[in-house]
């Protein structure tokens, strides 16, 4: 289907005008061209360097309902191709949300694009155009705290910690402890947006890193859990964790050292007085088996109730005692005040491959 819009004249124009929004098709994405004006020379003084940039400018532009990456790179050569059949013109995509992986991909690729909240990349001959609305860092949060929930996130955590193995959706599913309807979801979304490819029945992760630090983005050991803090008058460093440890298999407490106190037993680099760890179970027992005293501030162990048992899926064993998995703690330490990103990086370097 082919419509010609003319008269929009600026790059804010092309987020926010209604007219090429309006273009229909039945059963496909709408293919159809932008026309910006005519160029009169030379910019005029006091015009708008955008409006003088953009003018004379046509687009074949693609609207499509749906940006993540893999959608948008099948489509990609059949847009250059259309393209390619105007003399002059340049590939656009125009959709409701284009997210981060989808602007890379854009960007990378040559091909402009703009969305209803406002992004907006035109990519020309000589330079390029480029802007990221306020909105879409909302939007971009909610899609990031859904594919995070508790338990998708169970999902993408096995996922990176066992990067280079191909999975089984049943094996999947079975070892991040959600149905197999979860898994499948989530794997699709991971699959759209490039992180895991599926090759038969088998899921592979492909994109470790930056799926490790799209999580990073949107999560924050402090705010996402609910912490209890308390005071020990326990003199020894080693001797508190002892005493932790010994008090939670007494209680049947689960627990997993993690922030700084889990990095000293795995890639020691920042020192503190501080301990954290995550509990799950009869918390009261344990606190009154650990002697651990309230406080109002100046504790110095501090219980973490995690927005999800799976934050101890797995846990790991390091001089008989227990600490999350390295995925989580690198997770917990990088957004963490007072040091936090350098003993993540330092841990991360030490343990994780990506």
């Amino acid at each position: 289907m082919l419509a010609e819009s003319g008269g929009l004249s600026s790059a804010r124009d092309l987020a926010s005008r209604p007219g090429p929004w309006r273009v229909k098709a039945r059963g496909m994405d709408a293919i159809f061209l932008i026309s910006l004006g005519r160029r009169r020379g030379r910019p005029r003084a006091g015009e708008d360097p955008v409006r003088a940039r953009l003018l004379g400018t046509m687009f074949v532009a693609q609207k499509r309902l749906n940006a993540e990456p893999a959608i948008l790179r099948a489509s990609i050569p059949r847009l250059r191709e259309l393209a390619s059949r105007v003399p002059g013109s340049r590939p656009l995509i125009i959709t409701p949300f284009i997210g981060p992986g989808g602007k890379a991909l854009c960007r990378r690729e040559g091909v402009s694009y703009v969305d209803a909240v406002g992004n907006v990349g035109l990519f020309l001959d000589g330079g390029f155009i480029v802007r990221d609305s306020r909105e879409s860092l909302k939007q971009e949060l909610r899609g990031l705290r859904s594919l995070f929930a508790p338990r998708a996130s169970r999902v993408v955590r096995t996922l990176l910690e066992n990067q280079g193995r191909s999975w089984p959706f049943q094996d999947l599913a079975d070892a991040a402890g959600v149905s197999l309807g979860q898994a499948y979801k989530v794997v699709q979304k991971l699959t759209a947006e490039e992180y895991v490819e599926k090759a038969r029945q088998d899921i592979r992760l492909v994109s470790a890193a930056g799926l490790l630090e799209r999580w990073a983005s949107a999560y924050s050991v402090i705010r996402d859990n609910t912490v209890d803090s308390r005071y020990s008058d326990e003199p020894s460093y080693r001797g508190l964790l002892e005493k932790l440890a010994r008090s939670a298999d007494g209680t049947r407490v689960g627990y997993g050292f993690t922030l700084f106190a889990g990095a000293s037993l795995i890639a020691p680099f920042v020192r503190t007085p501080q301990v954290h760890l995550y509990v799950l179970g009869d918390t009261a027992e344990f606190v009154r088996a650990a002697g651990l005293k309230p406080v109002t501030s100046g504790g110095n162990v501090h219980l973490i109730q995690p927005y999800d048992e799976g934050v101890l899926n797995p846990v790991q064993t390091i001089e008989a005692l227990n600490v999350v998995g390295n995925v989580q703690l690198y997770l917990d330490l990088v957004n963490y005040p007072a040091r936090g990103k350098e003993q993540a990086d330092a841990l991360r370097q030490k343990v994780l491959s990506y």
